[in-house]
């Protein structure tokens, strides 16, 4: 077969788009990614992506969300623990509802990371609104509220709840799912399926902004395939 080139067929990318928009080590896969580690009992599966996690923790530091889905977390705690998940971020039963968790969840933190912008970008107005008289103290609404410190009953400028806030970025977000191999979650779920192929694209931006908050997924798993699911 014979390959041609035509020098007027050139295809254009979009300005500053990139389908691995978050900052990488060159020593690490991109991000984000959907990963899965397949092999029998005993091989190192779960071992492998704890470690790999712990690498990109110690290079995102603070920036880095992990989510674990595992019914088997318990047991794992010790070889878990080195990633100092918080526990409101174990779901231990690996149900068909998870995948509308997971949504929510980077739904959320792009909603949070919006807010920020906007108060932060108009800090600077609200104090000078203040400063000019055009203030009355007994009369805060809920907005000037977000600014209102009661420990030192002062407005202040929001703090970032992520570093990466103060680089135009939300916070990174990463789902190991461990040990769900013959659950809901991967045997039939459909909304799985849909989640794994739209993992980028969670927590859209709204236009002109674009991009999205989007979420690595690491899962783990004994068996490749089953009638209709993922594992």
């Amino acid at each position: 077969m014979k390959t041609e080139y035509e020098k007027k067929a050139v295809i254009k990318l979009p300005k500053d788009s990139n389908a691995f928009a978050v900052e990488t080590p060159d020593h690490l896969p991109k991000l984000h990614q959907l990963l899965i580690a397949n092999g029998k009992r005993g091989s190192g599966k779960s071992i492998a992506i704890t470690n790999l996690i712990r690498m990109y923790k110690e290079e995102l530091g603070s920036d880095l969300r992990v989510i674990v889905v595992s019914p088997t977390f318990g047991s794992n705690y010790k070889l878990l623990s080195e990633l100092r998940i918080d526990r409101a971020d174990v779901f231990e039963e690996p149900d068909d509802d998870i995948p509308s968790k997971l949504i929510k969840i980077a739904n959320d933190k792009r909603d949070a990371f919006l807010e920020w912008q906007h108060l932060d970008q108009y800090y600077n107005q609200f104090i000078k609104t203040i400063k000019g008289g055009f203030f009355d103290r007994s009369n805060m609404d809920e907005y000037m509220l977000q600014y209102y410190n009661p420990l030192t009953d002062q407005f202040e400028r929001p703090k970032p709840t992520y570093p990466c806030y103060l680089k135009g970025k939300p916070c990174v977000l990463f789902t190991f799912i461990d040990d769900a191999q013959g659950s809901k979650l991967l045997s039939t779920n459909k909304k799985m399926l849909q989640l794994c192929l739209r993992h980028r694209h969670l927590g859209q931006f709204p236009a002109p902004q674009g991009g999205a908050v989007g979420m690595s997924l690491f899962v783990s798993t004994q068996t490749f395939k089953s009638n209709g699911g993922l594992n």
